[in-house]
């Protein structure tokens, strides 16, 4: 029991020394692109189909999909699961994926909107943006790897 309080002791002087505000700010965005993502997922599937666009009804499910896993990875973050860090970096990993699979449709198959060409800016803002975020929360959750340990040793 002395055991647990010390090491939980010790975890409270360590978030204290390292602040956990960008984790509590990734806690909420979690929660609210899987908000998003569900919603605005069932916008395209509804929109793709009634205009006859098959691949954007496949991509509107998996926004939906990832909207889905946000949530997941949301509940991991707020309950200092061991694998929420991990599984973070995945989803900002299928985020990029995604953005610059529905770039390279619009390249193969023109666009799924009224653009008459490809928008590169944007797929350049989506592996930059992802690999910025990648990045930041490796960084962040690497120096606060014990808070993601099990207990049970």
């Amino acid at each position: 029991m002395e055991k647990t309080e010390n090491v939980t002791l010790e975890n409270h002087k360590k978030e204290k020394e390292l602040g956990m505000g960008w984790h509590d700010f990734m806690v909420f965005c979690r929660g609210f692109t899987g908000v998003t993502g569900i919603i605005g997922g069932g916008f395209i599937v509804i929109l793709s189909y009634l205009t006859g666009h098959l691949f954007g009804v496949l991509m509107g499910m998996v926004a939906i999909g990832l909207g889905v896993y946000s949530f997941e990875v949301r509940s991991n973050l707020k309950n200092l699961e061991e694998d929420a860090p991990k599984n973070l970096i995945r989803y900002h990993v299928f985020i990029m994926i995604m953005g610059i699979v529905d770039a390279f449709s619009d390249f193969f198959m023109g666009p799924l909107t009224s653009y008459d060409e490809v928008d590169t800016h944007y797929l350049i803002r989506t592996i930059i943006r992802g690999i910025i975020m990648i990045t930041i929360n490796s960084i962040y959750y690497a120096k606060r790897r014990h808070f993601f340990e099990d207990d049970e040793e």
